[in-house]
């Protein structure tokens, strides 16, 4: 037997609107996540060692942000439709894991 999550939608409520905003808003900020991870530096300057050379840093920030984001938006359950109704698995080359299972189960049924 398939039990579905039967969501009413009041689209006059501010609540409603107030979740359907932060869910566009954390796609959006994975989107920009996305831009600042492709325009970011792989190396950063990390001073000089006994022989004057560099000694780089890898640059890993860019690469965490990416994947906060993405924890946000599986966190979220409005991004997630959000995603669901686009039937958009992916922010680039990250899975957005919680919509791959929601559409998966979609499929079965």
């Amino acid at each position: 037997m398939t039990h579905r999550k039967i969501v009413s939608i009041d689209g006059g409520s501010a609540e409603y609107w107030r979740q359907r905003k932060l869910g566009f808003l954390l796609i959006h900020e994975a989107e920009w996540s996305l831009s600042r991870l492709n325009r970011a530096p792989m190396y950063l300057h990390g001073g000089y060692d006994e022989n004057g050379d560099v000694i780089p840093i890898e640059n890993l920030r860019p690469y965490a942000d990416m994947e906060d984001a993405i924890r946000a938006i599986e966190a979220n359950e409005t991004a997630v439709s959000i995603l669901v109704a686009q039937r958009r698995t992916k922010i680039g080359d990250y899975e957005v894991k919680a919509v791959i299972r929601e559409l998966e189960d979609r499929d079965r049924d």
